[in-house]
């Protein structure tokens, strides 16, 4: 999602190699498999590649006036996924759904924030060209479908991650570490 002025960007005050670390000793808690201090820096080096290449790719993007989407989120995942690889496959077999970055109660928050924020109008105008082949009236009944179900769906989502007996309260603010 773009930015909006005065916002700041969640790679600005993003601690990448306690980040990362969270991330191994949460996996590696949760499977029982303790990786390699090899395999750790070589996950460590991707982390800091991948982050260099979404920073630079975001100011480029910006720069050129396009566009811009980014997420913490994206990139966590990316990572949990890569460190996956790096698991024996008895082992990731033990790792709970519930305590992998995708279900992460901080995302839905993320996501409930961010589709309030945006207006029904907002998101008519931005998908307006891609709904160029339907009548005003349909195109606006789908855009409003899409609005509330994104809503409505998101703070299902969250209110099912909150009731997981397993996950302990967290409070929802920017910085949170899997």
């Amino acid at each position: 999602m773009a930015a909006r002025p005065g916002t700041v960007l969640w790679f600005d005050n993003f601690d990448l190699e306690a980040e990362v670390a969270d991330l191994l000793a949460h996996i590696e808690r949760c499977t029982g498999f303790a990786l390699p201090a090899r395999q750790r820096d070589v996950i460590m080096s991707f982390a800091k590649s991948k982050f260099e290449k979404t920073r630079q790719g975001y100011l480029e993007a910006k720069a050129a006036g396009k566009p811009v989407s980014t997420s913490r989120r994206a990139y966590l995942t990316d990572l949990q996924d890569t460190v996956f690889m790096a698991i024996p496959e008895d082992n990731l077999a033990l790792m709970p759904l519930s305590e992998q970055v995708l279900n992460d109660p901080s995302f839905y928050a993320d996501a409930m924030h961010s589709a309030a924020a945006i207006s029904e109008d907002e998101l008519f105008m931005a998908l307006s060209s891609s709904l160029k082949d339907m009548t005003v009236q349909d195109a606006r009944a789908f855009v409003s479908k899409l609005w509330h179900g994104t809503i409505d769906d998101n703070a299902r989502k969250y209110a099912e991650a909150l009731k997981r007996p397993e996950r302990e309260i967290m409070p929802l603010r920017h910085g949170n570490t899997v």
